[in-house]
């Protein structure tokens, strides 16, 4: 092994690999099922893995991983979906003693995990049953009960919506320039529908905002006037910054940072 070069490693040729010494034999038997391990653990589901290590045989013998770029084709978080993901994590240090011993991976310090990741309209349809987006939707839901009732098309709109989870009887889903349109079928017999037209905007890199929201029932193709509402705000966690959003046709796209607690 030459302690000295800087390597990188990609996990799906690891073995392949050729060097002369024990310790690249370790990290790249060991390693990459390790992190692939620990990576499924915190992830509701995971497709399409690649990750690539990259860092001096001595750092990652000793533990320390300096980065690590990976990529996935499909990926759940939280009740998030995401099409693709592409992100970067540096400065990572794990108990790689224990690993070679047999035991899990583990992580020993915070680490910031930068990149990009695209929700296609399959995406957002699936995410709303993530307690984030059903507790943003629900804020506004309740709001819209509790506005005054000549803006509101009868008491049987009001009592299935209550009951009424997010992704429920949803007939519509549309991504346009920065906004989001969901419709859902309240009532078949009456083709009585609910739309909800919303903007999506970043604060502070940290709270992903509903704003310009408006709220409109309608019946056999007939829209009622449409009910304004409040923005609501939804914390994504002091350990998110996302520095940009954007929301096209095709796809809510965000990048940006999160930090890795152990």
């Amino acid at each position: 092994m030459h302690p000295e070069s800087t390597e990188a490693m990609d996990e799906v040729v690891t073995n392949e690999v050729a060097s002369p010494g024990a310790g690249r034999g370790v990290i790249s038997r060991l390693l990459p099922p390790a992190i692939r391990l620990w990576l499924h653990t915190q992830l509701d589901h995971l497709e399409g893995l690649e990750f690539r290590l990259e860092g001096k045989d001595r750092q990652i013998l000793s533990g320390h991983i300096p980065q690590v770029s990976l990529s996935a084709q499909r990926a759940v978080y939280r009740g998030l979906h995401v099409s693709q993901a592409a992100v970067t994590a540096k400065e990572i240090r794990i108990n790689l003693g224990q690993v070679v011993r047999g035991k899990p991976l583990r992580l020993l310090q915070a680490f910031p995990v930068e990149g990009r990741v695209s929700l296609r309209t399959e995406d957002v349809r699936a995410s709303l049953h993530a307690p984030l987006l059903e507790q943003g939707l629900q804020d506004i839901f309740q709001r819209w009960v509790q506005s005054p009732k000549d803006v509101i098309a009868g008491n049987d709109v009001l009592e299935h919506l209550t009951a009424l989870p997010p992704a429920t009887q949803l007939t519509e889903i549309a991504l346009g320039h920065g906004t989001l349109t969901l419709i859902w079928l309240i009532d078949a017999a009456t083709e009585k529908h609910l739309r909800l037209h919303t903007h999506l905007t970043m604060r502070e890199g940290r709270y992903l905002s509903l704003g310009q929201t408006e709220v409109q029932v309608g019946q056999s193709g007939r829209w009622l006037a449409p009910s304004p509402m409040d923005d609501v705000v939804m914390d994504l966690g002091t350990e998110a910054n996302i520095y940009h959003l954007a929301v096209t046709p095709q796809a809510i796209e965000m990048e940006g940072m999160v930090r890795v607690i152990p």
